[in-house]
């Protein structure tokens, strides 16, 4: 039996969402997609994960006021999303194939609806510039390669984007849009979701994370894009794409300084404080200031390396008891005192 009368056959069976059947045909007809979307869908059938498919498939992924937020990874992947787990250090090749989850498709048309949206904002008021936008990252799975993805699509729109080296946390980017005059910002991040999470958070040119009436003409933007149109950036191009050094990092340092009211208490008291990022990107500039600032740093060593797949703990969200079990052990044990700074 046929891939397609396999799918109308579990449809009418009740197996597979009638939205769900819709949106499969849409992405197996577009003849401009690469093969391996086909290949995907077709094991996933092939297999019978039906309700993988429907998560997939329902519905199109949300772009909502502040941007969007879901699965990069299925619960069922396909051998030619997997690729070669052991030798990609446990990261899938690709993001999931699907309308309802975070991937390329998806970070495309948000990075097309954003360019739009601001392009006419800006002709609107005005300013008639080069719509600039500067790109952070955390250390999930597929952060980087979204990152770039979004940084490519935005030049080949005809804008200026702006990343960074590697990781680099959320206030570290609102500091930068800001600094850098752009006209809006995104964090590619899952926050504290569950790592096979990732998402697309969204912020205008005063740092801040989108508001009305910016959100909800971001939104309809989004919306507009079409799966043909994201298909001509699938691949990426980094010409002429900014990527920032270690002046950044010590622009925003300094700054971070400059907001202690009282360094000369800071020096008395000696300060000691364990610190974790739970593997996250805060090390990268919370250490070095903390450390200026006089602080006695106690580093949890096991989670100061970054990793998306956070394997010293159930959850990566520090609201949970259970996070900070290791920094608390470690403040016991050493007579300081425990805190988070792990950012996305």
């Amino acid at each position: 039996m046929g891939v397609m009368k396999k799918i109308e056959s579990a449809a009418a069976e009740g197996k597979l969402f009638e939205s769900t059947v819709e949106n499969i045909k849409i992405w197996a007809n577009a003849e401009f997609l690469p093969e391996w979307v086909d290949a995907s869908i077709n094991e996933l059938v092939t297999q019978e994960a039906w309700d993988e498919l429907n998560d997939r498939f329902y519905k199109n992924l949300d772009f909502g006021t502040a941007g969007m937020r879901g699965r990069t990874i299925g619960r069922v992947s396909s051998s030619v999303e997997e690729g070669n787990l052991q030798a990609q250090n446990g990261s899938p090749l690709r993001a999931a194939v699907g309308t309802n989850v975070l991937n390329d498709f998806n970070v495309i048309r948000a990075t097309i609806g954003l360019f739009r949206y601001v392009s006419q904002y800006l002709n609107k008021t005005g300013h008639y510039d080069l719509p600039r936008f500067v790109i952070a990252h955390d250390v999930r799975h597929f952060s980087r390669h979204f990152c770039e993805l979004s940084a490519s699509t935005w030049n080949q729109l005809g804008g200026r984007a702006i990343i960074f080296i590697g990781p680099r946390s959320t206030p570290q980017l609102s500091y930068s849009v800001r600094h850098y005059k752009a006209h809006c910002g995104a964090v590619i991040t899952a926050s504290h979701n569950p790592s096979n999470h990732n998402g697309f958070k969204v912020y205008f040119g005063d740092g801040a994370q989108v508001v009305s009436p910016h959100a909800e003409s971001i939104v309809n933007w989004v919306n507009q894009v079409t799966l043909k149109e994201v298909s001509a950036y699938l691949e990426i191009n980094l010409k002429g794409v900014i990527t920032l050094g270690n002046e950044a990092d010590a622009s925003y340092c300094q700054l971070l300084g400059e907001t202690v009211l009282d360094h000369d208490v800071m020096q008395k008291h000696k300060v000691r404080a364990v610190f974790t990022p739970v593997h996250g990107t805060g090390a990268t500039s919370s250490v070095p200031v903390l450390k200026k600032l006089g602080v006695e740093v106690i580093e949890v060593s096991e989670q100061m390396v970054q990793d998306g797949r956070f394997p010293t703990v159930k959850s990566p969200n520090p609201e949970n008891t259970e996070t900070l079990e290791m920094a608390i052990a470690k403040a016991n044990e050493t007579g300081g005192r425990c805190g988070d700074c792990h950012g996305p």
